[in-house]
């Protein structure tokens, strides 16, 4: 057949791939045997640089789902087709392989064609079975039945991974910036080796390295999908550590879809030891219910962000005065209902507006940042808030009195270190009837007290004195 006669004929941007029944010495069994020039400039090719028969990597990264719709349409002798959000080019392919006739040698052969577009149509998403129509409608109720995040995804992850007969189902969430997978959701069957055990590093912290290495084995590829257990080969080419514990797991199988907005990538879903028999119809739910979790998910991190914003003092890092406040009433009705020993602590941050004023602002907040990184070294998990510009307030609930007197003890001896940010500090606690308006003026009386003290010694340092 004169494929090149073929495919200049064709309308769009098309080539001819073949599937060779003996790869390379790479392994690679998919060439492209001809391109119009509609392809050629898709991949930033010249005519003159065209040569048949080399490999399809030579135009395009290498892609697991590509090669895997390759070979449905060859082998399966019919037309494979595809709507993809493709990463690698932050654009949506609608993608079309149409089978022709095998050579004398027994090689395949089929005509790929695909239609680039920016933003994503709807209409062609929504060209999906009845069945697959059904599973995603379902995974958007249950996104609408609680308010409760983690549970309205802890239910999705059980309806895909019983949808797929898999043995175990996840999504993962990550912060990039702080290098840590800050949500974990995971199902699995009963009769699943893919549990919690101590070998196996899925349940580690340290698995956010593997999932960091993840967008680099997707390659901008919208999915990586393994549907034989010999196939497993490829990722330990890719990451030996992630093999591993796919082996410490079980593993035969595993297709794994980015949660993605645009350029923003927040985590993945992934499903292992699914039917493999089922492979089209579980690429197809996984790949619609990923752009709809998608979505979600950074509705979610949105909603987290505006909350941070609420609540945290965007220069320490503890939370603001509005989180105070709000804190102060529940604690007011919390202590008219029961009993309970609380502590508060004020510190004051000593020389500040004289900082501001000689040496400028940065230097301001470089003490500021000093003291509240004290407080938060010494009051680990307790509630720290700046309550004003140079003064902060540190709740310690549920505590007794030796518990809470020995740490300020610690932040006491840190509070006046020579050549280091120093701060006058005032404590208060009570168990007996626990008034926290009352507790807290006490406390700040004691902390202006040791204010005093210390402008007596230090005149220069004190506001007052040039006012």
């Amino acid at each position: 057949m004169d494929y090149g006669k073929l495919i200049s004929a064709f309308q769009g941007t098309a080539c001819v791939l073949s599937l060779r029944k003996e790869p390379d010495q790479n392994g690679c069994d998919i060439t492209v045997v001809e391109a119009n020039n509609n392809y050629l400039a898709s991949v930033r090719k010249q005519r003159e640089d065209f040569v048949s028969g080399k490999p399809y990597t030579e135009y395009v990264p290498q892609d697991a789902n590509f090669e895997a719709l390759v070979h449905r349409c060859i082998d399966g002798h019919r037309i494979a087709h595809q709507y993809v959000n493709a990463g690698l080019y932050m654009s949506w392919l609608d993608i079309y392989m149409l089978p022709l006739e095998e050579d004398s040698e027994g090689n395949g052969y089929c005509i790929f064609s695909y239609e680039m577009t920016s933003d994503a149509d709807s209409d062609k998403i929504l060209d999906i079975s009845t069945r697959t129509a059904y599973e995603v409608l379902r995974t958007c109720i249950k996104l609408r039945e609680t308010d409760d995040f983690g549970e309205a995804i802890q239910a999705i992850v059980k309806d895909i991974r019983v949808l797929c007969e898999s043995d175990g189902c996840a999504i993962l969430l990550a912060d990039w910036e702080k290098e840590v997978i800050d949500f974990r959701c995971f199902d699995s069957a009963e009769d699943d080796e893919f549990t919690e055990r101590e070998e196996d590093v899925f349940f580690r912290q340290e698995f956010y390295r593997i999932v960091n290495n993840w967008s680099n084995i997707l390659a901008g590829s919208n999915c990586f999908i393994i549907s034989k257990e010999e196939e497993l080969k490829k990722v330990e080419e890719k990451d030996p550590a992630w093999y591993r514990s796919l082996l410490i797991s079980g593993v035969r199988n595993l297709v794994l879809y980015p949660l993605r907005v645009g350029e923003n990538l927040y985590g993945y879903i992934f499903a292992t030891n699914f039917n493999s028999d089922k492979t089209e119809f579980i690429r197809e739910v996984m790949e619609l219910n990923s752009f709809i979790l998608s979505a979600e998910v950074e509705n979610y991190r949105m909603h987290q962000k505006l909350e941070t914003l609420s609540k945290v003092d965007m220069l320490t890092g503890v939370l603001n005065r509005n989180a105070m406040n709000r804190r102060i009433e529940q604690l007011t009705s919390i202590f008219e209902s029961e009993k309970s020993g609380v502590g508060v602590v004020f510190a004051d941050v000593n020389g500040l507006k004289q900082v501001n004023d000689t040496k400028g602002h940065g230097e301001g907040d470089a003490m500021l940042r000093s003291v509240s990184d004290k407080l938060k070294s010494v009051f680990k998990g307790k509630e720290i808030y700046r309550a004003g510009g140079d003064e902060f307030l540190v709740i310690v609930a549920d505590t007794t009195r030796e518990e809470f007197f020995a740490l300020f003890e610690q932040i006491k001896a840190l509070s006046q270190i020579e050549g280091e940010p120093t701060f006058a500090l005032g404590a208060e606690y009570d168990d007996m009837v626990p008034n926290i308006s009352k507790i807290m003026q006490t406390a700040d009386k004691k902390m202006y007290k040791d204010k005093a003290e210390y402008y007596l010694s230090h005149p220069k340092a004190d506001r007052r004195n040039r006012e």
